[in-house]
């Protein structure tokens, strides 16, 4: 071969890999210009096991705080007329106890604004818990709680009490701090002359927020249009209040739900009820909490005056049942139109009675709420709001507020026997008294508190199983001394984790 063909050859080689290489870059270009202008299919998308991402993670909540509702009000405090005909307060004053269980780092009872205020000290006994008191006569207060560690065992427990013996606030209102929460309902007595329904909304976060209020009735089975319009602005570490009596008017039983759109809520009604000049009673009444097929409400008493408010967003019929420690003895049947609030007088209870229980058809979902009353000799009278009890775990606890003494009751919801530990606390947290307690199947058993430790003011129920449904019926030694009926009810706070469910999707339309 010549030079000049071998040169000829290596020319020919040198173009082509120009050719290739060019070629090779414009591919790179072309597939680099497509990934920037096309979205990735999903399966290409980087994700868990290859496909489109979609995961659940539950997260345990270690702070909590509890709303505390201030000292029961009037509605109408106005200064006109005769002196001998205006409604007035009397001596009534508040009470607030706090408790705190398990591995707890600071517990603190603030105002809605402010973090600072009672801390909860802790008992120097290796089995004791914190506890705090004091009232909420001037505002609300806020008890945050942050934990070491979430597990069974580990929460906190508040109450607030407000107790008169004249005026016309006479009797006991009481009840549980609340969970701010995005919604909740309401099951009340209603909107009749005489009786006043007040809202009150509160919103701990630094956030305003926007809460839809809806109410059904006993008078149709749609929503009653509310003269307030059902959107409610509550700002930002404050609290708004919602005179139900004028805005959903005429009712004999209302069921309310309050909605927030933003940022969870505390919310407790005030209810007070006259009859002229004669106080009816008074008291607190809290979320009733998820529809059931099943209620249980216990706190009743032999000789109490009982009504049971109910609603269903379906027509079912309700067989409600009286429960003691022999058993269940059936009261009544109901029947419910989906929609609309049912009343249902069931008038003295029997001797026996320690709870209501109610049952619905098939699958049928209900709200129950029961309203014991206790009558004086001179026709004043008071009650206590009850919601359907929910078994709070294994674990729960209710702080009982001074000058109110406690009578305790556990009502067993599940099969077969149920067992636990009742154990009380005095006001420094050390433990002074506890009860190994079986509760039969399909039964419910009352205990005096003072016959386990007549200086305990914290209960703490330990349970096997999570069947047991319990609560506090609450008097007032004070009021029994004036000879005035006085009564409420407390629920317990669970003591178990507090777990958030977050669901987290990749998304590649987010980057392009």
């Amino acid at each position: 071969m010549t030079d000049r063909t071998s040169r000829r050859h290596a020319a020919a080689r040198k173009g082509i890999t120009i050719t290739a290489g060019a070629l090779t870059m414009l591919v790179i270009v072309a597939v680099f210009c497509a990934m920037t202008a096309m979205r990735p299919l999903p399966g290409l998308v980087d994700a868990s096991h290859g496909t489109n991402a979609g995961d659940t993670q539950t997260v345990s909540q270690l702070q909590l705080e509890s709303y505390c509702p201030a000292r029961m009000t009037l509605a109408d405090t106005g200064s006109y007329g005769d002196s001998a005909f205006q409604v007035t307060a009397g001596d009534i004053a508040s009470t607030s106890r706090y408790a705190a269980f398990g591995s707890v780092y600071r517990s603190v009872a603030g105002s809605l604004t402010q973090e600072s205020g009672t801390t909860l000290k802790t008992s120097d006994a290796a089995d004791g818990i914190a506890v705090a008191s004091g009232d909420v006569d001037d505002a609300p207060a806020l008890l945050r709680t942050r934990l070491l560690d979430s597990a069974s065992g580990t929460g906190a427990a508040a109450a607030v009490a407000s107790v008169a013996t004249d005026g016309d606030l006479r009797g006991v209102s009481a009840a549980s701090c609340i969970t701010p929460a995005l919604s909740h309902g309401f099951l009340l007595s209603g909107t009749q002359t005489g009786t006043t329904q007040q809202l009150v909304v509160a919103n701990p976060s630094n956030k305003a927020t926007t809460v839809r209020v809806r109410a059904w009735g006993t008078t149709g089975t749609t929503a009653i249009t509310l003269s307030i319009g059902e959107n409610v602005t509550v700002k930002a570490g404050g609290e708004t209040v919602v005179d139900l009596s004028a805005a959903a008017a005429g009712q004999d039983g209302l069921y309310v739900s309050v909605d927030s759109r933003q940022t969870p809520v505390a919310a407790v009604v005030r209810t007070v009820v006259m009859d002229g000049l004669t106080p009816l009673g008074s008291d607190y009444v809290v979320s009733s909490g998820e529809a059931n097929r099943t209620a249980v409400m216990p706190g009743i008493a032999g000789g109490d005056a009982v009504r049971v408010l109910l609603f269903s967003r379906t027509d079912t019929n309700v067989v409600l049942s009286w429960v003691g420690d022999h058993g269940r003895q059936r009261a009544t049947t109901a029947e419910l139109t989906a929609g609309k609030v049912a009343v249902v007088d069931l008038k003295k209870a029997p001797k026996t009675a320690l709870a209501v229980r109610a049952d619905a058809d098939g699958d049928a979902a209900i709200y129950a709420a029961a309203q014991a009353t206790v009558s004086a000799n001179d026709g004043q009278s008071d009650f206590a709001s009850i919601n359907a009890a929910t078994a709070a775990g294994k674990a729960s606890a209710i702080a009982v507020p001074d000058g109110t003494q406690a009578r305790l009751v556990l009502a067993n919801t599940g099969d077969g026997d149920q067992s636990g530990t009742l154990t009380g606390y005095d006001d420094a947290g050390n433990p002074v008294g506890s009860k190994r307690i079986t509760v039969s199947d399909g039964t419910a058993v009352d205990i005096d508190a003072a016959d386990i430790a007549d200086d305990a003011v914290v209960w703490r129920w330990d349970g096997d199983g999570t069947a047991i449904a319990w609560g506090a019926r609450l008097t007032a030694p004070a009021v029994d001394k004036a000879k005035q009926a006085g009564l409420a009810y407390l629920t317990p706070n669970a003591l178990e984790p507090l777990k958030t469910r977050i669901w987290v999707s990749q998304n590649p339309s987010i980057v392009r």
